[in-house]
C-alpha cells in the first residue's frame, strides 16, 4: 500500500497532464500512486494508462465535473493521505517530501499545505504559505491552493469531500469545512507548487465566482449568529464585502478587454455587474484612470 495517494482529474488537458505527472514521478518521496480520473475528456487519454511507470493509473468515466472527479479519486485511493494536483499545476521535486516530515511531526493537523510559484505571462510571483485560520480564510485575507493539499481521506470525508454543486468555489468551501471542524493545518512556508496562470483557468468565470463565493459565506455567517459565534459571523460578513470588490475588479478588468475586442454591449454589462458589485471599487478606478490621464484640456484659440 502506497504511502500517499495523488488524484489528478482531467478534462481535456492537452500538454498539461504529461508536465503535470512528471512532476509527480520526479518526487524525491516515491511510494505514491497517482490516480488520474478522466471525466469524460474528448482526447485520447489512453497514453496514461499505457503509462511506464506502473504507480500511474488512470479511471475513466462521464462527464461529471471536477468535484466529482476528485470524490472519485478518493474513493479510488489506497493510501489514507490523498494529495491533490490539477492538470495544469505541477510541484518542486522535494514538495510530497517535505510535506510528509511536516504531518510527521504534527499528525492531528487539519492538513497540510505549500506555499506557491505563481507562473504569469509575464513572470513568476513567490507566495509563501500563509499561517490559515478558519476567521482569515472566511474574510479573505489568506489562499490555499488545492495542489497544495495533503489531507488524511478521513478528514475529507468526515466534511464532505468536494461539492459537486459548486463549480469555481469548492476547493475554498472544502477548506473552510476542514479549518472549522479541524483546527489549523500545518505548513511548509516554501513555495513548492508551480500555479501555471492562463486563459483556460477556470476562475476566469468571475460572475458564477461571486454568485457561489455569496452561498458559501452565507452559510457560515448563519452558522456563525445561529451558533452564537459573533467572530465568525463577522468575518464571513467581511468576507462577503470582500469578495464583492474582489469580483467587481474582475467585472471592470473583462470591461476594459471586450471594449478593447469590439463588443461594446457586452462591456457595458461586465460595468453594470462592477457598478452592483462595488460601487466604491468602480469610482476608485475611475478616479485612478483620471489621475493618470490627466484632466481634460480646453481647446485652445483658433
Amino acid at each position: 500500500m502506497p504511502q500517499v495517494s495523488v488524484v489528478v482529474p482531467a478534462y481535456n488537458p492537452g500538454a498539461f497532464l504529461a508536465r503535470a505527472l512528471d512532476s509527480v514521478l520526479a518526487q524525491t518521496f516515491g511510494d505514491l500512486e497517482c490516480i488520474v480520473v478522466d471525466d469524460g475528456s474528448a482526447e485520447d487519454l489512453g497514453w496514461v494508462q499505457r503509462h511506464a511507470d506502473p504507480r500511474v493509473v488512470l479511471h475513466r468515466q462521464p462527464n461529471r465535473g471536477v468535484s466529482v472527479a476528485r470524490n472519485v479519486g478518493v474513493t479510488l485511493a489506497r493510501s489514507p493521505i490523498i494529495a491533490f494536483l490539477d492538470q495544469d499545476d505541477e510541484w518542486l521535486p522535494d514538495k510530497l517530501g517535505r510535506q510528509m516530515a511536516a504531518y510527521a511531526a504534527e499528525p492531528t493537523a487539519s492538513f497540510a499545505h505549500t506555499g506557491l510559484i505563481w507562473v504569469l505571462p509575464t513572470g513568476s510571483l513567490t507566495a509563501p504559505a500563509p499561517a490559515v485560520t478558519y476567521l482569515e480564510l472566511l474574510r479573505g485575507a489568506q489562499h490555499v491552493c488545492l495542489s497544495s493539499l495533503l489531507v488524511p481521506a478521513e478528514h475529507y470525508w468526515a466534511v464532505g469531500g468536494h461539492s459537486p454543486l459548486l463549480a469555481q468555489q469548492q476547493d475554498f468551501d472544502l477548506f473552510l469545512r476542514l479549518l472549522r471542524v479541524f483546527g489549523p493545518p500545518v505548513r511548509v512556508a516554501e513555495p513548492l507548487v508551480r500555479y501555471h496562470v492562463h486563459g483556460q483557468n477556470a476562475s476566469a468565470d468571475y460572475r458564477t465566482a461571486v454568485r457561489e463565493s455569496r452561498g458559501v459565506l452565507e452559510a457560515h455567517r448563519l452558522r456563525g449568529a445561529q451558533s452564537g459565534d459573533r467572530l465568525a459571523a463577522e468575518a464571513a460578513a467581511q468576507g462577503l464585502a470582500n469578495a464583492q470588490r474582489l469580483y467587481a475588479f474582475q467585472a471592470l478588468d473583462a470591461a476594459r478587454e471586450t471594449w478593447r475586442e469590439g463588443p461594446r454591449l457586452r462591456a457595458l454589462g461586465h460595468l453594470r455587474d462592477a457598478w452592483r458589485l462595488s460601487r466604491a471599487t468602480v469610482a476608485a478606478s475611475a478616479a485612478d484612470h483620471l489621475r493618470r490621464s490627466g484632466p481634460p484640456t480646453a481647446p485652445g484659440p483658433r
